[in-house]
This record gives C-alpha cells, structure tokens and sequence, in this order.
C-alpha cells in the first residue's frame, strides 16, 4: 500500500488561505473588466474553441521562433499533464483512483510515464529559458525579477514532485507505475538505500513541500504577469473574428443616458472594452509584439508591450482604489466608523478615490501622448502577439478621443484634415483635377450620384468599377499606376468605370446606385487602404452585393486565364515588399508574387522580413502626413532591407508603399533602382502601355 501524505486534513487550511487569496485579487481584476464598456463577442463559439485549441493549446504563435517557443510548450504542456499528479498529491490519491477505476492501472501508467518525461522537458526549459536571458539577452526581453521567481517556483514544482515520488517509490517498490516512472523510478532506486523509514519520512516532506509550493503559486499568480496563465484562454477566445481592418463603427450622434456624458473613442480605462481591458491582464512581456514593430526597430518612443505594461499599472492602481472603497464600504455596514457622518463621508471619499482612478487619463498615463501618433498601425503587434492582444484597437481609439474631444494631434496633421475637408482628398488638390490622370485615355466615368459619363468614347458595360483613390488621382507618380492599370484593363478586355472616393455614406450610397443601374458587380482598388475600407468597413453602412478586390488579385486572375499575356522580359531581380493593409490585415500575400513570377526573365526576391512578418514602409496610421522626429526614419530602414537584396527594381502594390520606398531609396542615395508598383511591371511585360482603352461594348 503506498503511504499516504501525513497530516493530509491539515492541507485544508493552506489551500483555504490560498483560495481565499487567489480571488481576493481576481475579483479586483473583475471588477474593473466590468467598468469597461461592453461588447459583445459571444458569436461563432465553435470558431472561437478552435482558436484556443489552436493558439492555446497547440501553442502556435509562439512556435514561430523555435527554441524559445518550444520551452514555452515543454513548460505549458507539462503542467497541464501534472495537473492530474499535482491534484493526485492535494488529493491524497483520489485522481489516482478515479483514474484507475473505470480504465484500470494502466491509464495512471501512462500518466506517470508521460509525467515523468514532461517534468525533465520543463527542467532542461526552465535552465534553457534562464541562461537566455541572463547571457543572450534579447532586446525583446527584461532581466524581470517576476520573471525569475515564476522560473524559480515552477522549477520547485516539479522537483518537488520528482523527489515525492522516488521517495514514494522507495517506500513502497511494488507500487505498479514505479516502471513507467522515467525519472522517478531510477532516482528511487538511489534511495532505497535509506530504508522505508526514511523513504517514507522523505514522502511525506516532499509531498508537502510540493503542495505548498503550488498553493504560494496559485496565491503569487494575480499578481504578477503570469496570470495569463488564466487569462489568455478567454482572451483568445474572445478574439475579434471580424475582419481585422475593420475599424468599430462610433456613433456619432449618440446620446449619454442621464447623468453620463458620451465619450468619443477612449479617454480612460472605463472608455475601452471589456476585451481590451483584459488585454493587459493577458500581457506576457514576450516582447514579440515589438520585435519588428517599424516604431520599436528605428528608436522611437512607441513599444506595444510598454503600452501594455502602462495600461496594466494603471490596472492596478484602479483596483488599488477599488479595494479601498470595498473595505470602506464594509467598514460603514459594520459600524467600525465613529459615527455614521464620519462613515458616510469616508465611504464617499473611497468612492470618489475609485472613480478618480478608473477615470485617469491614458495618455501620459499608460502611454505617452507622442506615442500614441507614432503607430502605423500595421498590425504586426497584433500578427506577434502569442495571446492575441488586440494593440491597434486600442491605439486608435485613443487617437479618436484625442481628434474629436480634445482637438489634440501633431500639427502637420491640420493640413491634411483641412484638405480632407475642403478639397476631399489629403493632396490638397482641387476636385476638378480628379480625372486628370485619365486625360489622352478613353475611360468611362461613374459620377458622383451613381451616373455614368465618360471622359472620353463610348460608355463602358463591363461590370467592374476600378476605384483609383485620392493616391491615385493626385499624387503624380501613382498616375502612371492607374494608367497602366486602366489600359491593362483595356488590354484584357475586362472594362473599367471611374470613381474618385468621398464620403463613407455618400460612396455606399453611389455604389449601390452604380450596382443597381449599370450592374456593377465588382470594385478594383489599387490602394489597399481603400481596399480594406470597402470591404470590410463600407458594409456597416450599407453595402452588399458587391465584390471587391485588389488590383493584384485581379491581374493574377486576368494572367492565369491567358487573358494578359506577359511575353517580353522585366526587370531581372525584384525585390517584394507587402502592403500591411493587403497582407496582414486581409491576408492577401501571393497574388502580386504570381504576376512577378509570370514575367519573363523576372525574379522575385523575398526580404528577411515578408509575409506575416513584412515590415511596414512607415505610411500607415497617417504617418504619411507626419514628420518623424525621433529614431531612424521608417522608410529608410524598410528600403535598406531591400537594396540589401541589390535588386534591379522593388516592387509594391500600395501608392502609399511606392511614395515611401522610392523617398526611401533616393534619400539613401540609391535613386537608380526604380519603384514600382506590379501594375507597371506587369504593362511592361505585356505592351499593355501602347494599348489606347477603349470602352467594352
């Protein structure tokens, strides 16, 4: 009979304290995810299980990067396996037994075996993980004490477990899972020795000492970063399942209920959502998130998981406060206050300390104002980010508050919103100058009402409407872009319609008219800023029944149906660089690559970071129209990346990307390898430049 823990009804009191202490803190946390503001992310439960198995429990972010993400999974694995031989100690044997009474002994075999080779993954892990960051040391992570005491205490978990077991072993040698028992058997061995007297004496302490440990764990975790232990499960499975560009839609006209007053975007923590406001609490302090952030890599202020850390502080000074009113509220019902005025006025003191902190500024609180504006919001925090922290979220409804509320923004910023508003377009160009990119060509016009015109032929029925974009019609290097876009449309046969973007409503209500009328089925954008607006933003307004795709998507098509034929050789190397907005944000990567490939003579280049880990060009989140005063410029780095490749010409499909690497490489000196977008690139290889458009009867 294998002995049983020795004052085992003792463990209740430990495991009371440790229980009791565990909520204690949970329940703050809670109560300041309930101050957010809510939302609603209950939809698709049989996705959302299929996230936590898949970035949870697979581990598959953090397996990205190999050596770390695997001690990672050793570590995570291992202790949901000693879940079961941890509650058989606290148990005093029951798992052991339930376990074996409908599956027999074999099943508590191989748990012991699987355990046991488990706890020497997590040991030689934990040794992996600590001298990484003692002597490697990467930029991404801190020499972090919580970091070390978690590091420490796991290892005392399992050691503790290991010698409980051996001891166990010792004491009684029949016991059926000895052999299955890697580690533990041969180290009982060792110890047998010392006698069963002994071995059981030595059960007993290491039994105990494990118990303990593991309640000090339990008790340790809310207050370090490790409760994400607890908390990632929830926040992956409340992830954003809608398309990622699409921005929440913000009532605009809403009325406070009494006594309120509506805030626009995020002033504090009660302004975010609930989801947002677990992020932080789900932060590991992996620092993935700023690994190839373009702020973080060229010296800037901005560091997503600063940000987060900054939110999570400002947590816990809320729950701080929060705790403080909950003992003063229980101090006014117990009557400990002298008198019920002086109770009353300390229990309203406490209150208004709580309310004061969940109302705190984020900006300069959780992160400096200058920050805010130096994201690009490219999604690569997001893309990183092993628990699904939802960064730019946030971010950006910080920089809402800041636009609406407090008319608080960098300064270059005026120019382009007081073009926006005059001109409709960020050039600042006049709206007659719309349809200059199209003079000489014969394209057909969709008006602003949904009419068609033309500037020039016939009207065109194709049933595609190639929307150009304020890039598109003003800046004048992006005018080749569409030229060679509108007459490879001529070339392939495939029609084209014109419309200049305006307002979100006023565009719906143009393109279901277009849609209605003149059976509009499919929108081609160039930009993939629009391209991420129309798609996935225009139908909270409104829009439906129409497909809306890429340019390079519709190329690649036109290519694979031999409709553009590539028949004359381009550029010899050309090095690729992803549009955030078409790659990460909707997971558009090859299309652009497939037309490259498709010219005779070309090569494609990949830099070392592409796809899911491009770099962005630094135009994003506005940037386009902002200085950038600290660091190195975003720009310049993405475009040393790719003439680090000598490529014969580097190739884009985004107006913004093209202005930023050709600035880019002419202000590196390097003005000799073109820009190019894979439009022109693709005009090249099939004549399509001598190609006079002509409307499609």
């Amino acid at each position: 009979m294998a002995p049983s823990v020795p004052f085992y009804p003792l463990v209740v009191l430990p495991a009371a304290i440790a229980l009791y202490l565990f909520w204690r803190r949970l329940r703050l946390h809670l109560a300041v995810l309930r101050a957010g503001r809510p939302l609603n992310r209950s939809d698709q439960p049989v996705e959302r299980i299929k996230g936590v198995l898949i970035y949870v429990i697979a581990q598959r972010r953090l397996l990205n990067d190999i050596g770390p993400g695997l001690a990672h999974a050793f570590i995570f694995w291992g202790f949901l396996v000693l879940l079961a031989t941890t509650g058989n100690y606290v148990t005093n044997g029951l798992v052991e037994a339930i376990v074996g009474w409908p599956l027999g002994g074999l099943a508590w075999d191989a748990i012991t075996a699987l355990a046991n080779l488990l706890i020497g993954l997590i040991l030689v892990s934990i040794a992996y993980v600590g001298l990484r960051r003692v002597l490697a040391r990467p930029p991404r992570l801190a020499l972090s004490r919580d970091a070390f005491v978690i590091l420490a205490l796991i290892g005392i978990v399992v050691v503790t477990e290991l010698f409980g077991d051996a001891f166990r072993f010792a004491a009684d040698p029949s016991l059926g899972s000895r052999p299955f028992a890697v580690l533990a058997g041969p180290l009982s061995l060792l110890l047998e020795p010392l006698g069963v007297r002994t071995a059981t004496i030595g059960f007993g302490v290491f039994a105990w000492a494990h118990m303990l440990v593991v309640l000090a764990f339990l008790t340790y975790l809310p207050y370090s970063k490790h409760l994400h232990i607890f908390t990632s499960e929830p926040n992956v499975y409340f992830r954003n399942l809608a398309p990622r560009g699409a921005l929440r839609l913000m009532d605009l006209e809403a009325e406070a209920p009494a006594g309120e007053e509506v805030v626009f975007g995020a002033k504090s923590l009660k302004d975010l959502t609930w989801r947002h406001l677990l992020d932080p609490l789900s932060c590991t302090e992996c620092g993935r998130c700023m690994e190839f952030c373009p702020a973080s890599m060229t010296g800037k202020t901005l560091s997503p998981k600063h940000f987060m850390e900054g939110l999570r502080d400002q947590i816990v000074a809320a729950e701080t406060a929060l705790s403080a009113a909950a003992s003063a509220q229980r101090a006014a019902r117990g009557g400990i206050q002298s008198g019920v005025e002086a109770s009353d006025a300390s229990l309203r003191l406490a209150h208004d300390r709580a309310e004061e902190a969940l109302s705190l500024p984020l900006v300069d609180n959780a992160i400096p104002e200058e920050a805010v504006w130096q994201c690009t919001t490219c999604g690569w925090c997001v893309e990183g980010c092993p628990v699904l922290i939802e960064h730019v979220d946030s971010i950006v409804e910080i920089r809402r508050n800041l636009v609406l509320e407090e008319s608080r923004f960098p300064k270059e910023l005026n120019v382009a919103f007081r073009n926006m508003e005059t001109a409709g377009n960020p050039w600042g160009q006049p709206r007659s100058a719309r349809l200059d990119w199209a003079k000489g060509l014969d394209v057909s016009v969709l008006d602003d009402d949904g009419a068609s015109g033309r500037t020039d032929g016939d009207h065109l029925a194709g049933g595609v409407l190639y929307w150009v974009g304020c890039a598109g019609a003003f800046d004048e290097r992006n005018r080749k872009v569409v030229r060679a876009m509108a007459q490879l449309l001529a070339q392939a046969g495939a029609g084209n319609e014109y419309l200049f973007q305006m307002l979100a409503q006023e565009n719906v209500a143009t393109l279901s008219a277009a849609h209605e009328a003149h059976g509009i089925r499919t929108i081609v954008a160039s930009c993939p800023h629009c391209f991420n607006t129309i798609l996935n933003e225009y139908p909270q307004f409104g829009l439906a029944g129409i497909e809306v795709v890429h340019h390079t998507q519709l190329l690649d098509r036109l290519v694979a149906e031999g409709r553009l034929k590539a028949n004359r050789s381009g550029a010899a190397e050309v090095a690729y660089h992803d549009a955030c907005y078409l790659g990460r944000y909707n997971d558009i990567y090859d299309p652009g690559r497939r037309v490259v490939d498709a010219i005779p003579g070309s090569e494609l280049l990949e830099m070392d970071l592409h796809h899911r880990r491009g770099m962005c060009c630094g135009a994003g989140g506005a940037r386009m129209w902002m200085e950038e005063r600290e660091g190195q410029r975003i720009n310049h780095r993405r475009a040393e990346q790719a003439l680090a490749l000598a490529p014969d010409a580097i190739a884009t499909a985004c107006p913004f990307c093209l202005i930023m690497l050709r600035d880019g490489t002419t202000d590196l000196g390097r003005a000799e390898v073109p820009v190019r977008d894979v439009a022109e690139l693709l005009a090249d290889a099939t004549g399509a430049w001598a190609i006079e458009p002509r409307a499609v009867q």
